[in-house]
């Protein structure tokens, strides 16, 4: 949770220096510590105490400093007083999708407006267009991102609550009076943002229960302080609800809350029809307009009362599981233990923090059976990506560190740009030089529909590609997917043997769980990759496999769940 806040302010700090036109380095460290901080799997305090802050890539002695300051006193002297400076008035705008330093500074200027509600006004009266360099496709674009914003604004991405919801429970769990806990809501439906967390409980003494979780240091403000209900809002924002359950409503109380709305309705039709009444408080016969409760205590046996088996929570949306559930048709979800190897990743080659060596050592502590280095291609020049030459160099490093390693095999391999015309930014024999290749858009993404997909199926045609990265091209919050026809891409990921990739990065989340159902439905394989540019974002492969539960996935299809040798055989496509 400290690692969230953290990140957060060292965000601010970059945006008000962008804001300020100071030197580019120094924006893109402090960009860079932000992404590493968030990235971390191990909480700042641990890390500190054992003393192994400035042993962290990209962490120098400065931001070290900087980030004690932050962990001991909440905030750091540097980031308060750029939040006294002009500029700092002017953040809101920079969470604008679309809308960059240049074009905040401009309106600021030109217009003289500081916040958002002054820009919209601006734009929907046709002030935006009277700009250099704007025009009226700019304005409406500064409206849609403005409505974005709005729509997103209150959400919290999985990556931001989870953490809290886990430490909020350890903390709890501490105390022997508490005898069953567990998060609901949307969060244990694992959906990619939620707007609050719930927090089931039963307790010897609700009181003494109630007492410990208002007073807990991530608490900013209570709400609400009741005898079976407390309301808090945390630090962040989140707001989280408190529920003190009966033992013999605990499974009941659990279903109810965890939703979805959708999916509950559906059950309580189904129990009418048995003469049931299905609520947060238990499963009722109703008989001569009498109620006696006949099941709760637990989930299986909510749902075994209305004749189903027990649903994952991650399918709870009324999208089929009822229906799948009746029949005995349930996916077998893919799990953690069914994962063999990550596909996606930076190292110091391009613009990951770590050598091939570590995060081969790390990978294979974690258990992988294979990995494969995937840096930049020449394109991506911010991300310092790889000429031909740099390329043919790391694919012969590779193979030493394969020749080295044991019980891991390193698959050597490359995150091509795909270019505005659909060809790929290496040549192709370049590209069969390695073991895989992934292709990915990260320029142009304002293109149409049409153009955008022939782009894409341009280059699945390449018989060298593999994988498509990030297949949306969409940033949690920040960035609305590019216009692409997916239904198009699926069809033509099947006929060109290519896998869509689910990419874990918790700002990613990309393809969403609705475009995974869809590829299995139509046999197209995914490859969940964690896109990690450190050893320390390993970690993000949960978020990764939380979203393709939420897809149907199951282990036989994704490619990552196969033995080395199906692997070997789906990269040669036969």
């Amino acid at each position: 949770m400290e690692n969230i806040e953290v990140a957060k302010i060292f965000n601010e700090i970059a945006d008000i220096l962008q804001l300020k036109e100071d030197n580019p380095f120094r924006i893109r460290s402090y960009r860079r510590v932000a992404q590493i901080i968030s990235g971390l799997s191990e909480n700042l305090k641990s890390i500190i105490k054992e003393k192994n802050l400035e042993n962290i890539p990209g962490i120098g002695k400065n931001t070290a400093e900087k980030i004690k300051e932050i962990i001991e006193t909440g905030d750091c002297q540097y980031h308060k007083e750029l939040l006294e400076t002009p500029e700092a008035n002017l953040i809101e705008m920079m969470k604008i999708p679309g809308l960059g330093p240049k074009l905040v500074q401009q309106v600021y200027k030109k217009l003289n407006i500081t916040n958002m509600d002054k820009l919209e006004k601006a734009a929907k009266n046709g002030k935006l267009r009277e700009m250099e360099r704007m025009g009226e496709k700019s304005e409406e674009k500064v409206l849609k991102g403005i409505q974005y914003f709005k729509q997103s604004k209150g959400r919290f991405k999985l990556s931001e609550a989870l953490p809290y919801a886990e430490t909020i429970i350890d903390k709890l769990k501490k105390h022997k009076e508490i005898k069953n806990i567990q998060y609901a809501g949307s969060l244990r439906r694992m959906k990619e943002t939620v707007g609050d967390l719930d927090i089931l409980v039963t307790a010897e003494n609700n009181t003494n229960i109630i007492n410990k979780f208002t007073s807990l240091s991530e608490v900013k403000d209570i709400i609400a302080k009741g005898t079976t209900k407390s309301t808090v809002i945390l630090n962040n924002g989140l707001q989280v609800d408190l529920r003190l359950i009966k033992p013999s409503s605990f499974g009941a109380a659990l279903v109810y809350f965890t939703g979805s709305k959708q999916h509950n309705i559906a059950i309580r039709e189904i129990s009418k029809k048995k003469n049931l009444k299905i609520n947060e408080y238990g499963v009722f016969s109703i008989k001569n307009s009498k109620e006696k409760k006949v099941a709760g205590k637990t989930e299986k046996e909510v749902y075994k009362s209305i004749d189903l088996p027990f649903i994952p929570p991650e399918l709870r949306e009324n999208n089929g599981e009822i229906e799948a559930a009746r029949i005995n048709k349930l996916p077998k979800l893919i799990n953690f233990h069914d994962y063999k190897g990550d596909l996606h990743m930076h190292t110091k080659y391009s613009d990951g923090s770590n050598t091939i060596e570590e995060m081969v050592e790390s990978c294979k502590d974690r258990g992988y059976k294979y990995i494969a280095i995937t840096d930049h291609s020449q394109a991506v020049k911010i991300a310092g990506g790889l000429k031909p030459k740099e390329l043919i160099k790391e694919i012969d490093k590779i193979k030493e560190v394969n020749n080295k390693m044991e019980n891991i095999t390193v698959f050597s391999g490359v995150e091509v740009d795909i270019l505005n015309d659909g060809k790929l930014d290496f040549p192709d024999d370049i590209l069969k030089q390695c073991d895989i290749v992934i292709a990915a858009i990260h320029s142009k993404f304002g293109m149409e529909e049409n153009e955008m997909t022939q782009r894409i199926v341009t280059a699945f045609k390449n018989k060298n590609v593999n994988i498509f990265a990030h297949p949306t091209g969409r940033i949690l919050k920040k960035r609305e997917p590019y216009k692409v026809n997916m239904d198009e891409l699926i069809k033509a990921a099947k006929k060109y043997k290519i896998a869509l990739e689910l990419n874990a990065y918790p700002d990613r989340l990309d393809i969403s769980s609705k475009y995974c159902k869809a590829c299995k439905e139509n046999k197209v394989k995914i490859a969940i990759n964690t896109d990690s540019h450190s050893i320390l974002q390993l970690n993000n492969i949960k978020y990764g496999i939380y979203t393709a539960r939420r897809g149907w996935l199951e282990s036989e299809d994704v490619i990552n769940t196969y033995p080395l040798s199906k692997l070997k055989k789906f990269f040669n496509k036969e």
